[in-house]
């Protein structure tokens, strides 16, 4: 009996957010159920780097929107339990929501404010996410164990994964 080896490829982050798009675009095509795009994107994603130990979105609570409260309220995601609620401006997710930009965190402990879900947090990444309309409606949280984990690689691949799946480039 021969054994057969399958060599391991082996792609730069860069070639890895290519291939994570060109598979988000063939899956997600035609697809409208904003839920079933985030369990999906959430599934990649961790797929694709399975060094990230918590991917998933917060989203926009639109029931506290209309009495003019502005919280994010946990989405799909993967990985340990996550906050199941947080206010804009406070901790990584809210301070993304509230400045409707991109945080790149290289270390959480430094981060004022910081919410501690998982203590194994050590890096994080959040994303804000908009409709085609460039209405806010979540936010794409990634943390990882490692310090300085996440760069302008990533803040690229992910924000051009949210705005092809959600609709503002």
């Amino acid at each position: 009996m021969h054994r057969v080896e399958v060599p391991v490829v082996v792609r730069s982050k860069s070639e890895t957010y290519q291939y994570l798009i060109r598979d988000i675009k063939a899956v997600l095509d035609d697809e409208g159920n904003r839920i079933a795009k985030m369990a999906t994107v959430v599934s990649l994603c961790a797929q694709a780097f399975p060094d990230w130990f918590w991917t998933g979105f917060y989203c926009v609570d639109e029931v506290k929107k209309t009495q003019g409260i502005e919280e994010l309220v946990v989405g799909p995601y993967t990985g340990t339990l996550g906050c199941l609620r947080i206010a804009f401006g406070r901790g990584v997710c809210g301070t993304a929501a509230a400045t409707r930009t991109t945080q790149i965190v290289p270390d959480v402990h430094a981060f004022p404010g910081h919410i501690a879900c998982d203590s194994r947090s050590n890096s994080e990444i959040v994303v804000p996410v908009f409709d085609p309309a460039g209405e806010l409606i979540a936010v794409f949280d990634v943390d990882s164990e490692q310090y300085d984990a996440f760069d302008e690689t990533d803040r690229d691949g992910l924000e051009d994964i949210m705005a092809l799946t959600f609709g503002k480039s």
